[in-house]
């Protein structure tokens, strides 16, 4: 990066051809065709997730090197290897790709996840090329992870960041990565986010049979929905009992307030598993939401378990968005395809 940050030219060029492999990526993970049209609709929710987050992880030049351009990587990588399609040339060059992007560890490790999963529930997927590359990215992100300099650097950055970190244990962590969680769920105009909630309110309330449970579950997502597009574009709620954005702190960590905003969002998160799962069990989707849900929500929370949580800005959150999109665009496509 540092060698070539001094030519504006490979990242001006770079970071339209990275926005546009997401999107290409997004739409052949999601299930559709790569046509202009579903190319068009994951542009348009990509251009819509919140500003602070894209504004810091795809057209800030060292956000472009760090989190969109391994993230448009993984992606294209991971579709060839869910497509099961391409020749040599294309099995060469992502085996080659995956010794660059498990350095970035938010994007190696939801990577490997979402392979495992999908090698355990689909069956296809069981090849000695997608067995080869989740072996290498394995390789890379433990040499990543375990690096002496990643060590050291995790032993200053506490005392730079949070010097009180070094006697938190793992729910103490936890604790800080839901937190993350909660702020990023209360964005303003997180348009991924509510087009994920909409699609999933529309295609379960398309078909009948409901369980008490799931009335509930759809009564929750409705109110998040509603909650959202009007604190959006009135932010009234912003600060609230239900959609208290801010982060904890000294001053706030024993408000009541505080902790009625963190039960809302995790009833909502609680509610848009319990719809997706009742959409596969239906045979309204597959497991594409569940799966890349469980990794947008894992790929936020773990960041608990760094003392630069909240020194790290929004860019971290940046995966869970394309995760959104990814799911969004999944119920669409099961539901046009009648699956």
């Amino acid at each position: 990066m540092t060698s070539t940050i001094g030519y504006p030219i490979l990242w001006e060029v770079g970071i339209p051809i990275s926005v546009a492999a997401v999107c290409y990526s997004c739409s052949k993970i999601s299930g559709f065709r790569p046509t202009v049209v579903p190319f068009a609709f994951a542009l348009i929710l990509f251009a819509t997730m919140p500003y602070q987050i894209n504004i810091d992880a795809s057209w800030w030049i060292t956000g472009f090197y760090n989190y969109l351009l391994p993230t448009a990587v993984a992606l294209y990588v991971f579709s060839v290897c869910y497509s099961g399609e391409g020749g040599s040339f294309k099995k060469i060059v992502c085996a080659l790709l995956c010794f660059y992007f498990p350095y970035m560890e938010q994007a190696g490790l939801a990577f490997v996840v979402a392979m495992i999963f999908f090698i355990c529930y689909q069956g296809r997927m069981l090849s000695r090329f997608n067995l080869v590359i989740t072996l290498l990215v394995i390789i890379n992100l433990i040499i990543c992870l375990k690096a002496p300099g990643n060590e050291k650097r995790f032993a200053l950055e506490v005392w730079r960041w949070y010097p009180q970190y070094q006697t938190y244990g793992l729910i103490n962590k936890l604790s800080l990565g839901f937190d993350k969680l909660h702020q990023l769920m209360t964005f303003r105009y997180n348009i991924p986010l509510i087009a994920l909630m909409i699609s999933a309110f529309y295609v379960r309330c398309s078909y009948s049979g409901m369980r008490n449970s799931t009335k509930c579950a759809l009564f929750i997502i409705a109110t998040f929905i509603s909650i959202s597009i009007a604190n959006s574009l009135t932010g009234l709620f912003s600060g609230g009992f239900i959609f208290n954005s801010a982060t904890v702190d000294a001053t706030r960590w024993s408000a009541g307030k505080v902790y009625i905003s963190y039960f809302y969002i995790f009833a909502v998160i609680s509610s848009l598993f319990l719809v997706l799962i009742d959409l596969v069990m239906n045979a309204k989707s597959n497991c594409t939401p569940i799966i890349a849900m469980l990794i947008g929500f894992m790929t936020v929370t773990m960041l608990g378990l760094s003392p630069t949580v909240y020194a790290s800005g929004y860019r971290v959150d940046f995966i869970f968005e394309i995760m959104c999109i990814i799911s969004c665009m999944s119920i669409i496509s099961s539901s046009a395809n009648g699956k």
